[in-house]
């Protein structure tokens, strides 16, 4: 007769081991029976309903919308949390929080990270304990985005990143954006200017916002890019910017003479990223994130529930 065949021993041995927390070496010793054995019994209890597992999980909500995000987006991973109540800044803040608990996940040893600017990038910079990782170098993917707001630039999110992680950074000495194609070519020639840029399309892993195509972009609001801009952008049938690449609702790339005097990374250029991870949360971003997800372009997306609610 096999040891699976005697119910009473099998509940003998779940009630050492789960009621009592006896270890198997101990529930061996008790009950004379080899450790292999103990580990068939428990094992065999849990897929016979002998023995069932609940989990007391506080974010239920979150883990639900979670699944329903990634059945219907082509996501790897998405991280949902409860900003419920919160004022908009303290809930950006919440969202930098938990997403900087979350970066260690999806960076590993000697990754060398590509970060864009943003005011929720730089919250999760700022938030950042520090990592349990080795050798982590930071990159920016953009140029400088304006006159106002230094805390969300690249360069600062990435020397942010780096002082909390004990890692290296790099800086990015350029406008986001420049008067002309021409303007552009000359300072890419620059070899602290194009060879940052080149080596940012080598990231291993990217941390990325997605952004509004309006006058409330943080773009806009820091004075990198002009509501001409958006007008001409708003025309193309624009709704996203994420690294110097825009999209349209239907999830395309669409090229722009804006790209074309943009100092950064384009999207489809992070070819050898392995990772590439998503921050945003807000009503006015619904659109633009729905488009970004559709494209399939980003590995990892962390929002908040409200939005989460209104994507899926």
């Amino acid at each position: 007769m096999s040891i699976t065949d005697n119910t009473r021993i099998i509940v003998k041995v779940c009630k050492l081991y789960y009621e009592e927390n006896r270890s198997q070496k101990e529930i061996s010793g008790i009950l004379g029976i080899s450790r292999p054995q103990i580990s068939r019994i428990l094992s065999y209890a849990k897929s016979n309903d002998i023995v069932s597992v609940k989990i007391n999980n506080p974010f239920a909500l979150e883990t639900q919308l979670e699944k329903a995000m990634l059945n219907k987006y082509p996501l790897k991973d998405a991280v949902i949390v409860n900003t419920n109540g919160l004022t908009e800044q303290n809930a950006l803040e919440e969202l930098g929080k938990q997403a900087s608990n979350q970066l260690d996940a999806y960076i590993p040893d000697g990754s060398l990270v590509g970060v864009m600017s943003g005011k929720t990038i730089s919250a999760a910079a700022k938030s950042l304990k520090l990592m349990e990782r080795k050798e982590i170098e930071f990159i920016p993917l953009i140029g400088g985005i304006g006159s106002d707001g230094a805390e969300w630039y690249a360069n600062v999110i990435a020397q942010n990143f780096a002082e909390r992680a004990g890692g290296k950074y790099y800086l990015l000495n350029a406008p986001i954006i420049v008067k002309s194609k021409n303007a552009k070519e000359i300072l890419m020639r620059e070899p602290h200017i194009g060879d940052i840029i080149e080596k940012a399309k080598k990231c291993d892993v990217a941390i990325v916002g997605i952004g509004e195509i309006s006058k409330n972009s943080t773009t806009v609001q820091a004075g990198g890019i002009s509501m001409e801009d958006i007008q001409h952008l708003k025309e193309s049938d624009v709704v996203a910017s994420i690294c110097s690449s825009y999209v349209d609702k239907m999830g395309k790339i669409v090229e722009s003479d804006i790209t074309e005097r943009s100092i950064g990374v384009k999207l489809e250029e992070l070819n050898q990223c392995k990772t590439i991870i998503a921050m945003a949360m807000g009503k006015g971003k619904i659109e633009a994130i729905k488009s970004v997800l559709i494209g399939g372009f980003i590995d990892v997306f962390i929002t908040n529930i409200e939005t989460a609610n209104e994507i899926i």
